[in-house]
């Protein structure tokens, strides 16, 4: 039985996160009516797809804003600086440009009908409220739950209305410009090598959030830590036949939309089109000896965790039936995705 859908009150440690846009009646009145309803669809679009991202849950929409709620408190945050990089990105800066103010407040909430209720939605809400353009405000238990969330600043204690007592605010910080920070997770039962594409990634920017030593290990961690993507050997304990490339066709099976990159030994053609029959794109085959080349194997990350492809030339020619061709690491081209998508099917 669906106890939330059939009117269950539940109570549940929650993140609340809410969003709004500043000025958004003046701002959209001057663009027209088509014009607004596109802006108006593409602004919702980008924070879905950030809730999504970050494994949170929409409640409803309010006026020019959502609800959404994060089991994470990190979570929530992350989610919220990356609205307001998606926002900043779309609108762009200027006095005419949308732009949104966030509130989070993290606590027991009532659960029921779908919606949420009490203390903890209230200050979200009033945070939301009490934040400048383009400002992030949360609450100190939410700061609290995300381990003390690097680069917050004190706001103060801010009295918001309908609650009885003042509230410890602090300001997360986002920089506009900055690259979305790829979140990842790593699959080698070789803990040398596992440890040496660690270092790789971090100092290339990616941030490596787990590792595992087996597929069920990956599976646990994709769960819990929500990553951008997945990294995993194709051959893995206890058998060393298929592990890892049953556990990428798994995840993309729970998550389309997550990035997959398996690595292997050596080309296997029949590997890359099991993988590629998940979907087309956030999806690569790479060889492990790319890893050597850190700036290639992090753009190759980069790529495949944005939804783009990174594939061995190789592969794709022997897929294709053309020449086999080394050296070179590929993005599937809009007709051969085509092609393969039909071939894989």
């Amino acid at each position: 039985m669906d106890h939330e859908a059939s009117g269950y009150m539940a109570l549940r440690t929650l993140t609340i996160l809410f969003t709004d846009v500043v000025r958004s009646t003046e701002v959209l009145a001057a663009l027209g009516d088509r014009e607004a309803e596109r802006i108006r669809l593409s602004h919702y679009a980008d924070l879905r797809e950030q809730i999504e991202r970050f494994a949170g849950t929409e409640v409803k929409t309010l006026g020019d804003g959502l609800m959404a709620t994060f089991t994470a408190a990190q979570d929530a945050i992350e989610c919220a600086t990356a609205m307001q990089q998606a926002s900043h990105r779309r609108m762009g800066p200027g006095p005419d440009a949308l732009t949104i103010r966030i509130g989070l407040s993290s606590g027991d909430v009532r659960v029921e009908g779908g919606d949420c209720h009490g203390t903890t939605v209230v200050a979200a809400s009033r945070l939301c409220a009490a934040a400048s353009a383009g400002q992030v405000l949360m609450s100190s238990t939410t700061r609290t739950l995300a381990h003390g969330y690097k680069g917050t600043e004190k706001v103060g204690e801010l009295e918001l209305k309908g609650l009885p007592e003042p509230i410890e605010t602090w300001e997360a910080p986002w920089a506009p410009d900055a690259p979305a920070k790829v979140r990842a997770v790593l699959a080698d039962d070789a803990v040398l090598l596992r440890e040496g594409i660690a270092h790789v990634l971090e100092e290339a920017g990616v941030e490596v959030v787990g590792q595992a030593d087996d597929a069920e290990g990956l599976l646990r961690l994709a769960a819990e830590l929500h990553p951008d993507i997945a990294i995993v050997d194709v051959r893995m304990p206890p058998t060393f036949t298929s592990e890892g490339l049953d556990a990428a066709e798994r995840l993309r099976a729970d998550h389309p939309r997550r990035g997959v990159l398996v690595l292997s030994q050596s080309v296997e053609s029949h590997s890359a089109s099991r993988l590629l029959a998940t979907g087309p794109r956030g999806v690569g085959y790479l060889l492990k000896e790319r890893v050597t080349d850190v700036r290639q194997f992090a753009d190759a990350v980069r790529r495949v965790a944005a939804g783009g492809t990174a594939f061995e030339g190789s592969v794709i020619s022997s897929m294709l039936g053309g020449d086999q061709r080394d050296g070179e690491i590929r993005e599937l081209t809009e007709a051969e995705t085509r092609v393969l998508e039909d071939r894989v099917a």
